[in-house]
């Protein structure tokens, strides 16, 4: 137990500038957010005839109308909360990506395991990790966007604004495991960062087109953020849901460390653009 907390500690302080620096970016784009909300309302007639000049497929793209704009779900559903799960998604994919096979490619895992670490202790340690890191970005990121709550006209409470954090965890620890598990069968991390990003952002453009095209929604019911609760969770927000998500990140999370234990670790420099299907099946060997 001893090495698995020093393994946590040692990665989440790596993690204290990526902390800050997605924590406070989100934070920043929540404060803006939510002030500028005073100003939409007082000038509300000029930036209403703005809004009908768009065509109505852009404004359903991002799953609202011209008159859901002016109610406080709406708009923040628009401005913030429909590409917050993207913006966290490349925070986790990268991360998640890179709990292993960073350090492997690098070199350093080698000579870390070479230790009495114990690749049990040190694989959960690190998603530990990653996950704490994810829950403070997200807990910076839910203060600045409640911080100013009380003096905006939105009719939101600092509780139902962490309504929709909870559900960006979700999102953020799925496409963070996918990179981590992707990580355990790929050559390379670029190649399993490339794929997870790729889940990501066709599940954004296909959930996003759904609206548009009915045709769609079975397609985009395949992807995670279909399941993304924004500005709706202040009324219904669906457990059953964020459950899906966090027991599908566990499961990815169990089949990446059995791979984890199982195979040889790669040495700095391995891992390349030939894809062999030997390699997939039982790892190189150091």
């Amino acid at each position: 137990m001893k090495r698995f907390w020093t393994t946590f500690r040692y990665t989440f302080q790596w993690f204290r500038g990526q902390i800050l620096g997605w924590g406070l970016g989100i934070a920043s784009l929540g404060l803006l957010i939510v002030a500028f909300f005073k100003v939409f309302g007082e000038r509300q007639g000029d930036f209403m005839k703005m809004i009908e000049s768009y065509p109505p497929e852009f404004l359903a793209f991002f799953g609202t109308d011209a008159s859901g704009l002016l109610t406080p779900g709406g708009y923040l559903g628009m401005y913030g909360f429909s590409f917050l799960p993207v913006i966290i998604g490349f925070f986790a994919v990268l991360a998640g990506s890179s709990l292993i096979a960073g350090d492997e490619e690098r070199g350093r895992l080698d000579l870390v395991i070479a230790h009495p670490v114990g690749r049990t202790a040190f694989f959960f340690g690190r998603v530990l990790a990653f996950v704490g890191a994810t829950v403070a970005i997200l807990l910076l990121g839910w203060l600045g966007f409640s911080v100013l709550l009380g003096s905006s006209s939105l009719d939101v409470t600092w509780g139902e604004m962490a309504l929709p954090f909870v559900s960006l965890l979700g999102q953020a620890l799925i496409y963070g495991t996918l990179g981590l598990l992707l990580s355990q069968f790929l050559p390379a991390r670029n190649f399993a960062t490339i794929l997870s990003a790729l889940v990501m952002v066709v599940g954004y453009v296909l959930s996003s087109m759904a609206s548009l095209n009915e045709s769609l929604e079975s397609v985009a019911k395949l992807f995670p953020y279909t399941y993304f609760q924004g500005s709706d969770a202040f009324t219904d927000f669906n457990l059953t849901w964020l459950f899906a998500l966090l027991g599908a990140s566990l499961l990815m999370t169990l089949i990446a460390w059995w791979r984890f234990v199982r195979r040889d670790i790669r040495l700095s420099g391995e891992g390349s653009f030939r894809l062999q299907i030997p390699f997939l099946l039982r790892g190189k060997t150091t």
